[in-house]
């Protein structure tokens, strides 16, 4: 299990310790967890998705854990959200990106739009998963485990390269700087170089809000965050003409059905795609 997902984990266990605060979690009745559930639904107002992670936490905490044989697992179904993500139109997206004044955010989130990364797929790209002669970027040990390869732009490449040669981390693509770099009289430059860690996605969340406040699209969209701008690469694409298929290995979606959520679209060829691909680097 992946370490974001044992944070995730952790986090609903003592969410459910501080439901019931005189109990002992470990010997909590099914009855009693069903109530947190159905509290995060009625009461707290959740999404599908976010109380089907807490859902699947707790059946691993109480089943595989601690060995409980429990049936409810099996009668619960809760239904994920219907609701189509939010997306940004090309010149939304260009307002954005260019909002960003630091260039380690702008050439960060201009990689999730062009690539249709997840948060933690882009911040974990190292300087050898990109393959400059085929313009592919290797996704290592994506959601699930699975490994892919992304294509991207011949500007995307020159950008990264640029922007590597800026800092030349050994380690990262996007090295951390870490909080005490100002105090210890280093350069921004030099701290990126030395960094041992990519940056975090708690520096990435505060600067997408930020931006998103700057460039005005919290007043025309109720919730834009990283994900959007991945969101908004597959629709992108497939307005192009991609096939879902593609767009779907490209995403790291194992069926077409996530995929189909965006677009239908007819079937294009590997060139047209690269095609599509130039038009999002001028965005």
């Amino acid at each position: 299990m992946k370490e974001r997902s044992i944070e995730s984990y952790l986090g609903w266990i003592k969410q459910l310790a501080v439901h019931y605060p005189d109990k002992h979690t470990p010997s909590l009745k099914s009855s009693q967890v069903l109530d947190f559930l159905l509290h995060l639904k009625v009461d707290r107002k959740l999404k599908g998705s976010t109380i089907n992670q807490a859902l699947n936490a707790l059946r691993n905490f109480y089943c595989e854990h601690l060995g409980f044989k429990w049936r409810i697992w099996g009668k619960i179904k809760i239904n994920r959200d219907s609701k189509l993500p939010e997306v940004l139109t090309r010149e939304e997206v260009g307002r954005l990106l260019g909002t960003f004044r630091d260039g380690r955010y702008r050439a960060f989130f201009t990689l999730v739009y062009q690539g249709g990364f997840r948060l933690n797929e882009a911040l974990s790209i190292r300087p050898k998963d990109i393959d400059g002669q085929r313009l592919i970027i290797r996704i290592v040990n994506g959601k699930g485990g699975k490994s892919r390869e992304v294509p991207i732009s011949p500007e995307l490449l020159d950008r990264l390269r640029k922007f590597w040669k800026f800092h030349q981390n050994p380690h990262w693509l996007f090295p951390g700087v870490g909080r005490g770099w100002k105090g210890s009289g280093a350069t921004i430059k030099q701290a990126m170089h030395r960094s041992k860690h990519h940056m975090t996605d708690s520096s990435t969340w505060s600067a997408m809000k930020m931006a998103v406040v700057e460039c005005g699209l919290h007043k025309t969209h109720h919730h834009v965050s990283t994900h959007t701008l991945r969101h908004s690469y597959a629709t992108h694409m497939l307005e192009a003409g991609v096939t879902v298929r593609q767009v779907a290995d490209y995403l790291g979606h194992t069926t077409l059905k996530p995929t189909m959520v965006y677009l239908h679209l007819t079937a294009v060829s590997e060139d047209q795609a690269r095609a599509a691909l130039r038009t999002l680097a001028g965005s």
